[in-house]
């Protein structure tokens, strides 16, 4: 008798109904007298105002108020959006009753995130607690131990207190699982809020948590950023300790995933990566892959700066929006003093023909397996059912693609996907390698760059289900994975229905580029899924690239890019001012 995934889900979140009415029960106790101004006056608090707020004794602020405010936002957010896994709101309101006891014994703050509420991509182990990662078979099967991400940000004085919602494997950009259902985007409800670490972009957009960690292999830190409007840093391999942080294919380093910080600022950013990186020497003596190598303080030349820009990625063009966003940034640059210049990037479609080739050499047999009896996320097809097709069937879709269709691009990534040996393995790998080393003469020596500015995604959030077949629109992003650059993503605008309209103008410069004749209709054609009226208010951000092991400079870099484009409606409180002025946001 197959199972009935329907009440298996019910169940799952009546239990989590269960814990969230738990923790606010023991909340309101232990805070009976929250006001509401005082409660957005906290959730328009970064992390650096939280700490200061609570050293300084400003009435009201203590870490226990902090985190009833949280968690009553978070469990609100949760209950339109359905992005919580796991529910920690009692054993989080106990550790901030503790550091409130500490420090009025001791008048010290325990460190720099003292207080802080730190939500968890459902990938990262907290003793006690699930790791399920969607699937079912991993259910009631409390970690032993944390991970030493949730271990060094409980050092700092951090509080992880919730949970977020991946996608089914945490390979895609949707985000929905058999055992929690699909994830909503704050913004709107029939979008995704992407993926794979779609519920920290959906509570860190939506100012239902203060500081957040997820992970990136093709884009899921900025993917999920740039649908729900916040600030993400995607790190290099081996700076942010991954022990304890599950994966769903194991042993794979292909193409290595990295841990990274969310946040609703860029100085969240940079207080949670001088923590975890901090503690990074004394994790390189037990811990594999890990470079020891602490924060390093970094000032950007007193010139002006020389940014790289582009649009257009050679295969699908950059929606009116997203182009809107990356000339926008470029204007602001431009006005603060900066050269910017547009050129032709490495190839996109090249770096995803290495990602598609690499990751499905084994068939995905591997990564599949830890589905256990669970369905199928349709999300998935493209990416995993495709590698397994014959190679007399692949080869006539290729040459379907390529010579009837006239796309030698998509032809390309479609002759890619499938299983090979040690030796093409290998070959790829060389492939690869000489790529990236001419990728990065180009932008660092040729071109001399001191930072590429591009869209994080073609288009802004997608409706649920529009992934399915459009899953290599992630190119924008692991075109840098591939590459092993540093990058950031900022929030830079709102779509506007008028302004993000497709222009003669617009339609005839993506005709001139020669996109995707597969993948382009699909996306702008009368059936497409880009509409600006219909995204109207979603936000819009772009990708700050730097070099690799770059992370200090790109914060600094985001901090310029950030200043110079001034106030714009993002930030922490932003997403709560409009809760209080309109339903729309709902």
């Amino acid at each position: 008798m197959a199972p009935n995934w329907t009440q298996i889900r019910d169940d799952k979140h009546a239990e989590q109904r269960r814990e969230i009415e738990k923790g606010i029960q023991l909340a309101e106790q232990a805070a009976p007298t929250l006001s509401k101004e005082l409660a957005f006056a906290i959730r328009s608090a970064d992390a650096a105002t939280i700490v200061d707020n609570v050293a300084s004794k400003e009435p009201g602020w203590t870490a226990v108020n902090v985190m009833r405010t949280y968690a009553e936002a978070a469990a609100k957010e949760h209950a339109r959006s359905n992005i919580l896994t796991e529910i920690m709101f009692a054993s989080a309101l106990e550790r901030a009753k503790e550091l409130d006891a500490e420090f009025a014994k001791t008048g010290k703050i325990v460190g720099p995130l003292h207080g802080v509420p730190v939500s968890l991509k459902d990938q990262i182990d907290v003793q006690g607690v699930d790791t399920t990662m969607g699937f079912t078979h991993k259910q009631r099967q409390p970690m032993p131990e944390d991970a030493t991400l949730t271990r060094i940000i409980r050092q700092a004085g951090g509080i992880p207190f919730v949970k977020s919602a991946i996608p089914q494997t945490m390979l895609s950009f949707e985000c929905g699982t058999p055992l929690f259902g699909v994830a909503k985007n704050p913004y709107d409800p029939r979008r995704t809020p992407g993926g794979s670490s779609g519920g920290e972009g959906a509570l860190l957009g939506s100012d239902a948590s203060v500081i957040g960690i997820g992970s990136d292999i093709g884009g899921s830190l900025r993917i999920p950023s740039h649908f729900s409007g916040c600030f993400a840093l995607k790190p290099c391999a081996g700076r942010f300790s991954s022990e304890g942080c599950q994966h769903c294919n194991p042993g794979f380093d292909g193409v290595r995933s990295t841990m990274g910080p969310m946040g609703r600022s860029v100085a969240d950013l940079e207080r949670m990566t001088r923590v975890a990186l901090d503690a990074t020497p004394e994790l390189a003596a037990t811990q594999t892959g890990i470079i020891p190598m602490k924060y390093r303080q970094v000032d950007l030349p007193k010139r002006p700066l020389r940014f790289g820009y582009f649009v257009h990625d050679g295969f699908v063009a950059a929606s009116p929006a997203c182009e809107r966003a990356v000339l926008e940034t470029v204007e602001a640059l431009r006005k603060a003093g900066h050269e910017c210049i547009e050129f032709v990037p490495p190839s996109t479609v090249e770096a995803m023909e290495y990602f598609v080739a690499i990751t499905s050499a084994g068939k995905h047999e591997i990564l599949m397996s830890s589905l256990k009896g669970d369905p199928t996320e349709s999300f998935l097809y493209l990416t995993t059912k495709a590698a397994k097709l014959p190679g007399p069937v692949r080869w006539l879709l290729e040459w379907f693609t390529g010579s009837y269709m006239g796309d030698a691009a998509a032809a390309r990534i479609i002759a890619a996907n499938g299983g090979k040996t040690v030796n093409e393995l290998q070959t790829w790998h060389h492939r690869r390698d000489c790529y990236v080393k001419a990728a990065k003469k180009l932008m660092w020596e040729e071109h001399a760059f001191d930072a590429v500015i591009c869209p994080t995604q073609a288009t802004p959030a997608l409706k649920h289900g529009e992934t399915n077949q459009l899953s290599v629109l992630s190119l924008r992003t692991i075109h840098w994975n591939i590459i092993d650059s540093t990058v950031g993503q900022i929030p830079v605008t709102f779509v506007d229905a008028e302004k993000d309209a497709p222009s003669d103008g617009w339609e005839a410069r993506r005709r001139a580029a020669g996109g995707s004749a597969l993948l382009e209709p699909r996306v702008y054609g009368p059936k497409g899924i880009y509409d600006a009226k219909d995204m109207a208010g979603l936000p819009v951000g772009v990708q700050v690239v730097g070099r690799q092991w770059d992370e200090e400079r790109v914060i600094e870099l985001m901090k310029l890019v950030d200043n110079a484009l001034g106030p714009r409606g993002f930030g922490p409180g932003e997403f709560a001012k409009r809760q209080q002025v309109s339903d729309k946001v709902y």
